[in-house]
């Protein structure tokens, strides 16, 4: 081999290794993985050539993706000579079109047919040159020329039902109620949203605008169920939301506004619980909580007016028109079982509601059955959902369940049978969390807040001046609190807990002795003065006196016992009070003798804590 050919073949080497470096390099840095190379034969090289080894190419850097190039913002210029002057000139053709029927009106020009199929024409040709204009990218502009052109339309049919008489209103209700299916099918087409709720614009005005001679309620009702539901249905394929949001405010209002006397029946009971029903349907699947909410509100608001026209009725009708909210409350019962859903706000606000809205609309379809057993339909809520609370472990449904219960006490018994009555079910719940159902002890607190409220509120102010002390039905409501309140506060931390709540639960026992507390020292501040003073007035602002210097004595000598500096607090905070009504009051109306006992009494107590706080701070513990 002479030495071109080794230089030759040299070269050839020093390419292929080259190239096989830039492979592996490329395989690398690629997203498929590199392929195991198969064993090459050592070439053979001189030593010239085993001497120099060619310099290996650096790896180019990775070049991060570029991000497409965005959309430059519109400023007020574009955005004025896109949209603002498209609305303006659709509507200045469409009040045009408007002046000139009624400028040939007024002065007879063209016969009245001419007119009107002048109307359409140019309508169906404008919406015709709309639909090319989409084809061609124009979008936006086009669908503007189609909505024009529907207006068109609806303006020449009106002309022809309306004022021209030349077809019959029903029959133009008709034919605006077709040029709507058009328009709403060329939305669809290009699944443009403006389109369908111009469409359903107009099909809400047609019956407005053509309104027959002699009203039809129930077959108005006939066409807003067809109109709104059949357009609700449709946003509810397309995702539009403002599209459902309108035919259901329209499908409500226009209901109550020109057909109201239809609703006040069993048939426009049921016609308002469609939309709730359809409501309630699709905002399951729909994140729209303005519909679900909002909806619903107005739903139940027009039900509480109809419902109250069959009041008077036969049965069967009553019972059929409550047959309505029963329908809206068992769907969204139903769709409330799934514990997640209770999570969002809107959700959580129909949860607490709804019972009571049922229960409400219920009554006040037949008050009669409010009169004759008022707890039966609470009673039977509160069972439905406490069952679901404790076979699911549902805190919420369990929750409502106690409420439920509790409104049925209250609407049963009177005012002190209720303080009973709602001691005891704090005591249930409180038992019901110990056995591993969660949300009880959230339902004590609160009974335990609103017997308190109703013994110290409704009960008291409900009492007869002459009652017996000590031994009358409010006495007795309250002994009977202070000692659930004692015994739940005692009770509470024995069983079960749920680990979600740890962080409140602890000051549960606390807030439960201040209610007791606050119980022992009102009770004894209403009944103590209400005894002594039958028998001599004074005796009974000294007995006040007394009391509260000894109640205060009392708490100091817990707060000493259990360590705790607010009890103590509170203790003096009373002992103050007493202390600033036997100087502000005992002193200047009292007599003599009673002046002095209360005094004396001041003393005793006032002694006796300043030794305790003495004695305690010698030994080094305050």
């Amino acid at each position: 081999m002479n030495d071109q050919q080794h230089d030759e073949l040299q070269r050839l080497e020093r390419r292929v290794e080259v190239l096989e470096q830039m492979v592996r390099q490329l395989l690398a840095a690629g997203a498929a993985p590199a392929l195991p190379r198969p064993p090459q034969p050592t070439p053979y090289r001189t030593p010239e050539a085993r001497r120099y080894s060619p310099p290996s190419p650096s790896p180019s850097p990775v070049q991060p993706p570029v991000p497409p190039p965005q959309a430059p913002a519109q400023d007020l210029e574009q955005w004025f000579g896109q949209r603002g002057l498209l609305v303006v000139g659709v509507l200045a053709l469409l009040t045009a079109a408007g002046f000139f029927l009624k400028y040939a009106i007024d002065r007879g020009w063209i016969a009245p047919v001419v007119r009107s199929l002048l109307a359409i024409a140019a309508g169906v040709g404008l919406a015709a040159w709309g639909e090319a204009r989409i084809r061609g990218g124009l979008r936006r502009y086009g669908a503007a020329m189609i909505g024009a052109g529907g207006g068109l339309v609806y303006l020449g049919l009106w002309a022809a039902a309306g004022p021209y008489g030349l077809v019959e209103r029903r029959i133009g209700v008709v034919l605006l109620a077709g040029c709507t299916v058009a328009v709403t099918l060329l939305a669809l087409r290009h699944e443009i949203e403006g389109l369908a709720i111009w469409a359903l614009a107009g099909a809400y005005l047609a019956p407005i605008l053509l309104a027959p001679l002699r009203p039809n309620p129930e077959a108005f009702l006939g066409y807003l169920e067809v109109v709104g539901l059949g357009t609700g249905l449709l946003a509810y394929t397309m995702t539009w939301r403002r599209t459902f949001d309108l035919a259901l405010v329209g499908y409500f209002l226009l209901a109550a506004g020109a057909a109201g006397v239809a609703l006040t029946s069993a048939l426009g009971c049921w016609f308002l619980a469609a939309g709730a029903l359809l409501t309630v349907h699709v905002t399951r699947r729909r994140a729209w909580p303005e519909a679900r909410v909002g909806m619903l509100l107005l739903a139940w608001i027009l039900l509480s007016v109809a419902v109250g026209g069959v009041r008077d009725g036969p049965a069967p009708q009553r019972w059929l028109a409550i047959g309505a909210p029963v329908a809206i409350a068992a769907l969204l019962w139903w769709q409330q079982l799934d514990q997640d859903q209770l999570r969002a706000p809107a959700e959580a606000l129909l949860f607490a509601g709804h019972p009571f809205v049922l229960l409400a609309l219920v009554w006040a379809a037949d008050p009669r059955l409010y009169d004759r057993t008022p707890a039966i339909l609470p009673g039977l809520l509160a069972a439905l959902y406490f069952g679901v609370g404790w076979v699911r472990r549902a805190a919420t449904h369990l929750i409502m369940g106690f409420a439920l219960g509790a409104l049925a006490v209250a609407v049963q018994g009177s005012a002190p049978t209720v303080v009973i009555g709602w001691t005891a079910l704090a005591l249930a719940g409180l038992a019901v969390e110990q056995q591993g159902r969660p949300g009880g002890r959230i339902a004590a607190l609160g009974l335990a807040l609103l017997a308190f409220s109703c013994l110290f509120g409704v009960a008291l102010w409900l009492r007869e001046s002459g009652a017996p002390t000590f031994t009358d039905p409010w006495a007795l409501a309250l002994y009977g609190y202070i000692a659930g309140t004692a015994l739940a506060a005692n009770r509470w931390g024995v069983g079960w807990m749920d680990p979600n709540i740890g962080r409140w639960a602890a000051r549960g026992p606390e807030l439960l002795w201040v209610l007791c507390g606050a119980a022992v020292f009102v009770g004894g501040s209403v009944e103590l003065p209400r005894y002594f003073g039958r028998r001599a007035p004074l005796a009974g602002d000294l007995s006040l006196s007394v009391f509260w210097l000894v109640y205060a004595a009392v708490l100091v000598r817990i707060g000493f016992q259990r360590d705790r500096k607010d009890v103590r607090s509170a203790g003096l905070a009373v002992a103050a009070g007493a202390g600033l009504k036997i100087v502000l009051y005992d002193l200047s109306n009292l007599e003599a003798l009673y002046r002095i006992a209360s005094v004396f009494a001041l003393a005793l107590i006032a002694l006796a804590v300043a030794y305790a706080y003495n004695r305690r701070a010698s030994s080094g513990s305050v």
